[in-house]
């Protein structure tokens, strides 16, 4: 993490054997410890991706005071973003987030070149398959195209795989802004998609889109950001409160981020008791699991993990004694990850709409062959439902591993969603 980056003198003369060696911030480990850690992950054949936050450092950090005229400095302090250059033409990609956070000046091309090689040193030395690269729009794009640049050439991957590089874009509606950082030769392999979680909240958490217009918007979203796009879907993260309060209706607008008034409040973001809100929020993960796709799971949401926003949202991860609405969501959410493992056309197949409505929606995932075919029926609504679309034969209902016949309407609960798969 980039807020306390290498030593003061580190030389990337030789980018392969930069002196002195980097070295892991030790209030968090050591080297050893990190290879381990990757280790052990790769083991349990998961993928390793390091958050880079190349845009800045903490002003104690020694690279600053090494090489301040490396920051973009007026009257030697920092430009600051808030309240007028967040989205400012100029200063938008050279202001700081706060006064002690200085902003590198990267259209020096020097300072480029040192963090390009800073981020390929991390990648090469750990083995990493990528990188989330934080508040993307707030550097260059010559940053970004000279990364890719630099990833291509040391990580070729011929048998297909890929360094993939997800960018943070904080921007609710302007897909055009996350389009713009997006094609996989030369940039971002994909975004976090944030007008798409606006929307999803609105659909299954505040209900103020209709399921038809919320999958008519996630329609033409799919085509945005190009067919090569691997766009990173989900529900929540570390810059805004916990997704239990907006499903539990706590938080009306779905726009909320993290201010003064919700961040040091814990009070006020109790967990809920009702079960409703955990129905809800595994509605949600349903549709994020049934689709294409990099979904991400802020950790706790599996759990519904109660919390306002940065830093409340950040609470130690609750292990155990949880409620029984808790242990049930992390069950559904666990069913959900090992159903779209098994299924590719939750993965790679297209949408297709089947059956329409305010409340109720059904939806195809096909084009990766026919047995490979699901469909998925919604009903987002406070009692049950009977959601038509289900072709005639015989299916398994994936969650509930039940059989259903097709060819009329098929009952679905209130706050729920039913996955089907034919029978051989």
């Amino acid at each position: 993490h980039g807020y306390w980056p290498s030593p003061a003198a580190v030389d990337y003369a030789d980018p392969l054997n930069p002196q002195p060696v980097p070295a892991v911030e030790s209030r968090l480990g050591t080297s050893a410890e990190l290879h381990g850690l990757i280790a052990s992950a790769r083991a349990e054949n998961m993928k390793i991706l390091f958050d880079y936050v190349m845009n800045h450092v903490d002003e104690a950090s020694g690279l600053y005071a090494a090489h301040r005229d490396w920051f973009y400095l007026e009257n030697d302090n920092p430009v600051l973003c808030s309240p007028n250059y967040w989205n400012d033409s100029y200063y938008g990609t050279r202001c700081a987030f706060t006064n002690y956070l200085p902003a590198f000046d990267y259209y020096k091309s020097w300072v480029r070149q040192w963090s390009v090689a800073d981020a390929m040193w991390w990648a090469r030395e750990y083995g990493i398959d990528g990188y989330r690269l934080d508040a993307i729009k707030h550097v260059p794009m010559d940053w970004l195209t000279e990364l890719r640049t630099a990833a291509e050439a040391a990580f070729p991957n011929p048998e297909g795989g890929r360094f993939y590089m997800v960018g943070e874009t904080y921007d609710w509606d302007s897909q055009d802004t996350l389009k713009a950082f997006v094609d996989p030769v030369t940039k971002l392999d994909g975004q976090f998609d944030f007008p798409l979680r606006k929307r999803m909240c609105e659909a299954v958490f505040t209900r103020s889109l209709s399921l038809d217009d919320f999958f008519n918007w996630w329609n033409g979203n799919d085509n945005v950001y190009g067919a090569g796009a691997l766009m990173s879907t989900w529900i929540g993260n570390h810059d805004v409160p916990r997704a239990i309060h907006f499903a539990s209706g706590q938080l009306g607008s779905c726009t909320e981020g993290s201010h003064v008034g919700n961040s040091w409040n814990p009070g006020a973001y109790t967990q809920p008791a009702e079960p409703e809100p955990y129905q809800r929020l595994a509605l949600a993960f349903g549709l994020l699991l049934t689709n294409r796709g990099v979904p991400l799971i802020y950790y706790g949401d599996e759990i519904g993990m109660a919390g306002g926003g940065d830093p409340d949202n950040r609470r130690m991860m609750t292990w155990s004694g949880l409620n029984t609405h808790q242990e049930w969501l992390r069950a559904r959410v666990s069913k959900l990850t090992a159903i779209r493992a098994a299924h590719v056309a939750l993965r790679r197949g297209r949408r297709t709409t089947v059956s329409g409505g305010t409340d109720t929606f059904a939806y195809r995932l096909g084009g990766c062959g026919a047995s490979e075919d699901v469909y998925v029926l919604v009903n987002r609504g406070d009692s049950d439902a009977t959601v038509f679309g289900l072709p005639a034969g015989s299916w398994t209902e994936l969650i509930s591993e039940t059989s259903e016949s097709g060819g009329g309407g098929i009952t679905v609960p209130a706050r729920d969603l039913k996955i089907f798969a034919a029978q051989p």
